[in-house]
């Protein structure tokens, strides 16, 4: 993975994008460690489907998964208020164009700020540093997610490749599992 960094020394005039993908991911995980400092270190098999229900965009959650959430929040209110922040980014991603997105940010990181939850605060001193490259998203509408799906192509074509001793024969797999090419079936005995 190239770091940010590393974009800059290669690539000084390019804009970084942070796609929604890994500031939703740094926030779940904020999010389960809150869960997990208010619930103790004993997981229990109802802590863990706990979790799994978190991680559920509230959008997609079901009258009863939404039912378990709340009963979840009354119980551990720390792990509810982290959820409802992980939600609130959602908002930051519904903007029409970069000013709205600006003013939403700035609310949900003075929430997190403000939360009295240190794994919600951390997020939110990375998200203030990284502002310009989420809020980035706007102007372009561009993500890496199409270089991060032929990335996962190829790792399934080294995993693939792992018999041939050759870069050409690893290049030649990479070739095939991208392309998508369709072989018809040959008769071996005509």
């Amino acid at each position: 993975m190239i770091s940010i960094s590393g974009i800059k020394d290669c690539f000084p005039k390019a804009q970084s994008v942070i796609d929604r993908f890994h500031v939703s991911q740094l926030m779940r995980e904020a999010m389960d460690a809150v869960r997990r400092e208010e619930q103790g270190a004993k997981t229990s098999r109802n802590r863990r489907s706990g979790k799994k229900l978190l991680m559920i965009p509230e959008g997609r959650m079901d009258e009863r998964q939404q039912e378990k959430v709340r009963a979840l929040s009354k119980q551990y209110p720390k792990t509810g208020r982290a959820f409802r922040m992980v939600q609130a980014l959602d908002q930051v991603y519904k903007c029409n164009d970069v000013f709205e997105a600006e003013s939403v940010f700035d609310k949900l990181y003075s929430w997190l700020q403000r939360s009295r939850l240190e794994p919600m605060k951390r997020v939110a001193r990375t998200l203030r540093q990284y502002k310009k490259e989420i809020l980035a998203y706007y102007f372009q509408r561009l993500t890496n997610a199409v270089a991060e799906g032929i990335n996962s192509i190829i790792q399934a074509g080294k995993r693939k490749a792992r018999g041939f001793g050759t870069f050409q024969g690893f290049s030649t797999m990479i070739y095939l599992a991208c392309a998508r090419l369709k072989f018809a079936p040959v008769p071996l005995f005509p």
